[in-house]
């Protein structure tokens, strides 16, 4: 349905801004989740930190502090929990540990960690308190894979989004803490195996647990058995029930399994720069080509980013029959070089083993790539299976729950689906309405205002909008109206007219699955033909007005309702809105002295669309 009701616009619209801020504190702690602020430079800095082993809860008295200097201060004050992650928003820049009493930095473990701009880093140390103090130690991929998890738990994350994630090691950590979580039940043949999930230990079979939704890896192992590896895609509850083979003697060497590895130049986030990105690759290739287990040639892999991580695009390198691949990134900032090497599994879409290099960009990076060369090199050793077992599998199982269409992680996945593969939404709306306006006419002298009232009138009108974004969007369309009008003054007559419109301007668009909401402010410009009125003053009289030409900023709320929730095809809806236009400008193309402010608008309109 369409109405428009015009009147005269004689008041000042009131625009009112309501400005909101807040003033951080100036000393840095881990007391609470820091926002990212206005600063789209700032980075989030991670310190992991665990008790130790053979320590208990009532050894410790209170908390133990220590202190990172760099471009600020940072107070890390650990507690007697079995682990965790201190969190900071700090300034780019190099944070160095300061020793302190009871404080032993580990030979051969960093010291320092270098935290690039709009990035989200994990120290590449880890801080384990006992009872005689506080040591510091190599992170491992278990540590790195908790604090991808510890980070998705608080709710302030998607406000860092964009920033880059540095040495979390896993490719899935699971950001969004809104993302659904599926239960999932292990029994085994023979019973007590221990599972590992993404390469951490779950537990003994049998086992029931909770996990996000996506791609994991699930290995069983029992002694005496051959392992059984899983990859699962989780869109439901899963059941798997595992029947161990026994282990038969391995193969000969010369029969080993061999994977096929390829090597790609480092990628960098500092600026363009390929001769260290094919510098950082040569050297693995190099000590890579040794290993027998390895098939490694030199080759470009195609990129991809999800929320802030980039990644290799696994679809294209699984279908070529890759098994591995390296790589990895480096950042050279103020004359300091990051280098990550990483060895990436194509199968389960994640990092088999990682290092970390952190140093001056000087002439000691030929040094310093044959270390990691080396150390690269003994953590492949390390992640690659002993003889006769397998590492790499193309079994896959999707598991999907019976209320899928219900869950929340398959909601977001349509809707998400629904924009991306279909950005551009077609409608056409009909109805019927009307509109009032006053003009003052002039005859012989004689001066009086006419109000004209229009209506019923038939508009037709399309328009084309285009999802820019998982919250924007931008539109134009026209429309064209016919109907009849007729004026206060005798005779009362009816007669036809018609107008013409063109508007264009951008929206924002809040998601659901059956359902969009949309807000729009467009620019519109409407042309009115000339129009004979009448009046009677003793004796009949005729004047006529325009053309006429508006110029209005309508704004809109609106609705578009799916007729179902497939997005493998066209999506239909039904579209309906209610707009005000509160500011507008009339032009007298035709020289009667009818220009001026008009018109407070209201509109209301349905129709159907489809997005292509």
């Amino acid at each position: 349905m369409l109405f428009v009701y015009r009147c005269r616009f004689a008041s000042l619209i009131t625009l009112i801004i309501i400005i909101a801020g807040t003033i951080g504190a100036p000393v840095l702690t881990a007391q609470s989740f820091p926002r990212p602020g206005n600063n789209d430079e700032v980075s989030l800095l991670g310190i992991y930190f665990s008790r130790a082993p053979e320590a208990k809860p009532g050894d410790f008295k209170g908390k133990y502090g220590l202190r990172m200097d760099g471009p600020d201060r940072l107070k890390l004050n650990l507690d007697n929990s079995d682990w965790g992650v201190l969190w900071f928003k700090v300034e780019p820049g190099i944070y160095t540990l300061v020793t302190a009493d009871d404080f032993h930095i580990s030979p051969g473990i960093p010291d320092s960690v270098e935290v690039p701009p709009s990035s989200i880093i994990l120290a590449p140390f880890r801080l384990t308190r006992s009872a005689d103090g506080v040591r510091t130690g190599r992170i491992d991929e278990g540590d790195r894979q908790r604090s991808g998890r510890e980070l998705a738990l608080h709710i302030d994350y998607p406000q860092w989004s964009g920033r880059n994630l540095i040495g979390f090691g896993t490719l899935r950590p699971s950001l969004d803490p809104e993302t659904l979580q599926f239960g999932v039940s292990i029994s085994t043949d023979p019973e007590g195996a221990e599972v590992y999930v993404d390469d951490v230990l779950a537990g003994a079979a049998p086992l029931a647990f909770s996990m996000v939704g996506g791609k994991h890896r699930i290995l069983i192992r029992a002694a005496g058995f051959e392992d059984a590896v899983y990859y699962v895609r989780l869109e439901g509850d899963a059941d798997i029930d595992a029947v161990l083979q026994p282990a038969e003697a391995g193969p000969m060497d010369g029969e080993r399994e061999r994977y096929s590895t390829l090597v790609a130049p480092f990628v960098s986030m500092s600026g363009q720069n390929d001769q260290l990105a094919r510098l950082f690759a040569d050297t693995l290739l190099l000590t890579l080509e040794e290993d027998e287990r390895l098939d490694v040639v030199p080759s470009a892999v195609p990129w991809v980013q999800r929320d802030a991580l980039i990644h290799p695009d696994f679809l294209p390198l699984e279908e070529v029959g890759a098994d591995l691949v390296v790589s990895g990134f480096f950042a050279e900032v103020d004359g300091r070089l990051n280098i990550q090497a990483n060895l990436y599994d194509v199968q389960a879409e994640t990092i088999r083993a990682a290092v970390t290099w952190f140093g001056t960009a000087g002439f000691d990076i030929f040094d310093a790539m044959d270390e990691i060369a080396v150390e690269f090199a003994e953590e492949v050793d390390r992640v690659l299976p002993a003889a006769g077992r397998t590492l790499i599998t193309r079994q896959e199982t999707v598991f999907s729950g019976a209320d899928r269409g219900m869950s929340l992680l398959a909601r977001k996945k349509i809707i998400r689906k629904r924009w991306e593969d279909r950005p551009n939404v077609f409608t056409i709306q009909s109805g019927f309405g009307g509109f009032l306006e006053e003009y003052w006419l002039n005859d012989s002298g004689f001066v009086t205002d006419v109000s004209k009232f229009e209506g019923p009138v038939f508009p037709i009108t399309l328009f084309w909008d285009r999802d820019i974004g998982p919250r924007f969007a931008v539109g134009a369309g026209s429309s064209l109206a016919l109907g009849v009008y007729r004026y206060n003054n005798d005779p009362k007559e009816d007669r036809i007219t018609w107008t013409a419109s063109i508007f264009a301007g951008p929206r924002l668009v809040f998601r659901s699955l059956r359902a969009d909401i949309y807000l729009s402010l467009d620019l519109q410009i409407q042309y009115s033909p000339r129009i004979t009125y009448h009046w009677v003053d003793g004796t009949a009289h005729q004047a006529d007005v325009g053309s006429l030409l508006y110029i209005d900023l309508p704004m809109k709320i609106g609705f578009r309702y799916y007729f179902n929730r497939r997005v493998d095809t066209m999506p239909i809806f039904l579209n309906g809105g209610l707009g005000v236009s509160p500011l507008g400008y009339r032009f007298d193309l035709g020289g009667t002295g009818q220009a001026g402010m008009m018109e407070t608008c209201i509109l209301f309109n349905l129709g159907l669309g489809i997005r292509l």
